[in-house]
């Protein structure tokens, strides 16, 4: 293992434990690496017309409607 690979490992091993996966990636280290960086990238871009605000619901209610 070169110096970068095994300081990686470890930065891989603490990120694990910090989350309570440690265990996950004492059994599967290359399997679990690779879903950290797979859900490290944005899924994707806006489309060109991309609004930030979005119309109101028509209609909401707090408790929903009984069939009596």
């Amino acid at each position: 293992m070169t110096d970068d690979t095994a300081a990686k490992a470890d930065h891989m091993r603490f990120l694990a434990e910090l989350r309570g996966l440690g265990r996950v990636y004492e059994l599967f280290p290359e399997t679990f690496t690779g879903a950290f960086e797979r859900g490290r990238r944005p899924i994707g871009s806006f489309p060109d017309k991309f609004s930030p605000l979005t119309d109101p619901a028509a209609r909401f209610a707090a408790e929903p409607e009984r069939d009596a």
